[in-house]
């Protein structure tokens, strides 16, 4: 047996490790060009000159080193893609936008109709003060969101609207002409939030709007070129035939749309949610598991209709690219493309397959082509998928299943005996006998059948189990950073989905073509496909509901990083050695995944003070409060204002983020301070998240957005304290007095600003007031109260109608925090509130300019750090 490591067989999978450690050492170390050129210069002349003397051990340090230099020199060298933006004065006004399409309008789940399509700019103008024409005619990517609604009230910052009626489809290459204000966007300025900036500038896009449907203008003409108008042509005929049809309904066609051509927009958020929660998700894009199915499918029955090799493998290729371009052509399915190109025209040429050597081949193109494909998540999460899969599982399958499933073969065939070792031999001999002994009962092909079927299942499900959770451990890593989530569940949800998933996917598409001519054939298969998707579905949706899936992980800290690459390293290094070698390696491996999956750093804090912390959420209030011992408080979620159609949510995508970057894995107390969706809206996920033990709420009217709150709490076991003002709490070592509403306060039946639940947090001889959003009525019911603190929260994001001059006298305060969404359409904060706070000689500080802000009070001084800082 060949007792290599599998890294000796895959040259190009260490180039690659190589290539990748010097774009993560250029990416740290900044460099001149010209250094790395140099370097890499020198290091191929010592590889050649050591080599040339046999000295091979110094010229594989040599070319290793070399690798990593090229890597350096690759992601210094990439080219940075150009956006342009439009000028400061086209900004956050009304423009007249006329422009083409890039890119296929598609509707948008959660809410009414709403269609999101790209944009390429041909003039952007207005008029100015004076009433001549500004035009600007350099091209802008422009994402835009275009609605129907029944009344002008609109945020545009959210992207919310109270929908009327349907909206038109846009296709690639339309020209048309509409007003809207532009936007550029923005990025939640906490640590560790998504880059939503770069993810459209990778997009080419540099600027957002949104419009009425109704204010569209259609142009004549069109701006398209050929292959993108076809492919936009044959993704339009795709959709509509799994929509508009019939042959699913509206759920199924939502989930076979992303499945099958990568169009994930009509998918609704608890969706998305069930398969992220059980590990699933990559059955819900177009990735390379969708192209290996295909190419499997169409090389068997390439052949099965006795076509030669290389038209089968010809076909097969042709057939990957041409799905692979109607899905999207994205990263993921290039590599998938790019592998499955090199597998098959290795295999015409009688080479050895090594698997992870084209995966690394596959990863070195891609790496070369764009080195910062390094830093995506994809890219990552695809890669160290195919390592452990084809440098671990293969290696293990090769020793165990495989030559047991070779001996299932010709069963019957004695002579077939002699070319198999002693012990594979015997057990065919073993099979044999039993097989003959069933033959009396049931005759011999169902005898032989149901022996060599049952052994093949086993074997089967072995190595599924094995792949699976193979896989499972080298991503725990990845998945934690990237989504917070151990997918534990990963292994059971696999087995239960994927075995269908060859059949869901193939009779998809065979149900899709077969539409074309007779939608009545194509039935028949679609039921098939509908019926492995309602298992699949079904599968996921009762894991989801176990409470282990609800496990959420903070960031992993260095050394859990360390432990995860060492026992991935040990597995590919010890798969192909001895038994003893093996099972030690993958208890490392198991033992790492353990540990990455339960370990829990301390969150690092300054001991001593009390901190409070002003997340930026837009135009929306929530307040992370930690004491000197580390206890910790969450006051409001963020969230959307009026009716809300986006399945975007501010506690998971917005705080959530914040408070894992921080090490946070549950929180001891959640506060609301009163029912408006911009508190309340992102509490939900919050508490599902982070399981608080107690909730804190004031007096709140009785609504549809309470009541679920209020039934989240319950599930996960919080205790739901309400408090008023007057009351005085020993929080750890802090003092929190309650300053409103007052106990005999009566809500009105909608949640108002003055509901709001006050607190001063007093910490020695420092204090904060964190006043909700109350309103000049309930603001000198508090002033009354004596609440002198160092720090102010403002009330209602600096509206106009909080922040009194008779609270300022009362507090006193040295130091303000206004939370408020950048350019939004109330006019937040008020320049007279901003006076005020001038006058009385506050230091102000704003989330829509600074993004987060971190008050430190250690009982003497308040001590103040901005994003910018972290």
């Amino acid at each position: 047996m060949n007792t290599l490591p599998s890294s000796a067989r895959a040259p190009l999978a260490l180039a690659t490790t190589a290539f990748a450690c010097g774009i993560l050492l250029a990416a740290q170390v900044q460099r001149p060009i010209w250094l790395w050129g140099f370097a890499g210069f020198l290091l191929a002349v010592c590889a050649f000159a050591s080599i040339a003397r046999n000295q091979l051990v110094l010229g594989r340090v040599a070319v290793a080193l070399a690798w990593i230099v090229a890597g350096a020199f690759a992601q210094c060298t990439a080219p940075v893609a150009h956006i342009v933006t439009p000028p400061q004065e086209f900004l956050y006004r009304q423009v007249q936008v006329t422009g083409h399409i890039t890119n296929d309008g598609w509707l948008l789940a959660g809410g009414g109709p709403r269609q999101r399509f790209d944009l390429q700019t041909e003039s952007v103008k207005f008029a100015d003060e004076n009433g001549r024409e500004q035009d600007f005619l350099a091209p802008i990517g422009l994402r835009v969101t275009m609605y129907s609604r029944s009344s002008a009230s609109y945020d545009e910052e959210q992207e919310q609207s109270s929908i009327a009626a349907p909206v038109p489809e846009l296709a690639y290459g339309q020209r048309i002409s509409f007003p809207t204000k532009l936007r550029l966007p923005r990025n939640f300025r906490n640590p560790g939030a998504f880059d939503y900036e770069g993810y459209l500038h990778g997009l080419g896009v540099s600027a957002i709007g949104s419009v009425d449907a109704s204010k569209i203008e259609i142009l004549p003409g069109t701006v398209k070129s050929w292959p993108a108008s076809w492919r936009s042509a044959v993704r339009r005929s795709l959709l509509s035939h799994i929509t508009a049809i019939e042959l699913w309904d509206r759920d199924d066609a939502a989930l076979l749309s992303a499945m099958v051509i990568g169009n994930d927009s009509l998918l609704l958020r608890n969706v998305r949610d069930e398969f992220q929660e059980t590990g699933v998700y990559h059955l819900l894009v177009v990735s390379g598991m969708n192209v290996g199915i295909l190419a499997f499918a169409v090389f068997w029955l390439a052949r099965r209709l006795r076509a030669p090799d290389w038209i089968a493998s010809l076909i097969t290729i042709a057939l990957a690219a041409f799905y692979a371009y109607i899905a999207g052509m994205g990263v993921p399915i290039q590599r998938a493309v790019l592998m499955l190109a090199l597998f098959l025209v290795a295999r015409l040429f009688y080479r050895g397959r090594a698997p992870l050597n084209t995966a690394g081949f596959a990863a070195l193109v891609v790496l070369v082509l764009t080195p910062p494909a390094l830093f995506e998540a994809g890219f990552q999460l695809t890669f160290l998928a195919l390592v452990a899969i084809f440098g671990i599982s293969l290696p293990l399958l090769e020793r165990t299943s495989e030559p047991c499933r070779s001996a299932l073969r010709h069963l019957d065939s004695n002579a077939y005996d002699l070319h198999l070792p002693s012990r594979l031999a015997q057990f065919r001999l073993d099979l044999r006998l039993i097989t003959g002994r069933l033959a009396r009962f049931i005759g011999a092909i169902p005898a032989r059948w149901l022996v060599t079927g049952t052994l093949s299942a086993a074997f089967a499900l072995y190595e599924f189990t094995l792949v699976s959770l193979i896989t499972q451990a080298a991503l725990v890593v990845p998945m934690r950073v990237y989504f917070h989530r151990a997918a534990i569940l990963g292994i059971p949800a696999n087995v239960l989905a994927l075995p269908l998933a060859g059949v869901l996917l193939n009779s998809a598409l065979i149900a899709i073509a077969l539409s074309y001519f007779s939608v009545a054939l194509a039935r028949i298969p679609a039921v098939i496909a509908s019926a492995c998707l309602h298992w699949t579905v079904a599968s996921i949706t009762w894991l989801s509901r176990l409470h282990i899936s609800q496990w959420r992980l903070p960031e992993p800290g260095p050394s859990i990083w360390i432990v995860a690459a060492v026992a991935i390293v040990i597995a590919l290094l010890a798969v192909r050695r001895k038994p003893i070698a093996v099972f030690a390696a993958l208890g490392i491996l198991l033992l790492s995944t353990g540990f990455a999956a339960l370990a829990r750093a301390t969150p690092p804090r300054d001991q001593g003070e009390l901190e409070v912390t002003v997340i930026d959420v837009g135009q929306g209030d929530s307040i992370l409060v930690v004491a000197p011992d580390g206890a910790t408080m969450l006051i409001d979620g963020g969230g959307s204002i009026g009716p809300v159609h986006s399945e975007f949510d501010f506690g998971e995508d917005v705080v959530s983020p914040y408070l894992w970057w921080r090490g946070l894995d549950h929180l001891d107390v959640v506060v609301l301070t009163h029912a408006h969706g911009d508190h309340i809206g992102g509490l939900s996920r919050i508490v599902q998240n982070f399981h608080p033990k107690e909730v804190w709420v004031g007096i709140n009217p009785e609504t549809p957005a309470l009541d679920h709150f209020l039934a989240v709490d319950a599930e996960n076991h919080c205790a739901v304290e309400r408090h008023t003002a007057g009351e005085t709490l020993q929080w750890h070592s802090t003092e929190i007095r309650v300053l409103s509403p007052p106990a005999n306060w009566r809500p009105k039946k909608e949640p108002k600003n003055d509901d709001s639940l006050a607190l001063l947090v007093s910490y020695k001889n420092t204090s904060a007031l964190l006043a909700g959003d109350l309103e000049k009525k309930m603001e000198r019911y508090v002033a009354s109260e004596s609440p002198r603190a160092d720090v102010l929260k403002v009330a209602h994001h600096g509206s106009a109608t909080s922040t009194t001059q008779e609270l300022l006298d009362a507090v006193h305060p040295r130091f303000a925090a206004i939370s408020v969404g950048w350019h939004n359409s109330f006019g937040h904060p008020r320049l007279d509130v901003l006076e005020r706070l001038e006058a009385a000689h506050v230091r102000t500080y704003r989330t829509d300019m600074l993004g987060l802000i971190s008050f430190f009070l250690d009982g003497k001084t308040v001590s103040v750090k901005t994003a910018h800082d972290f």
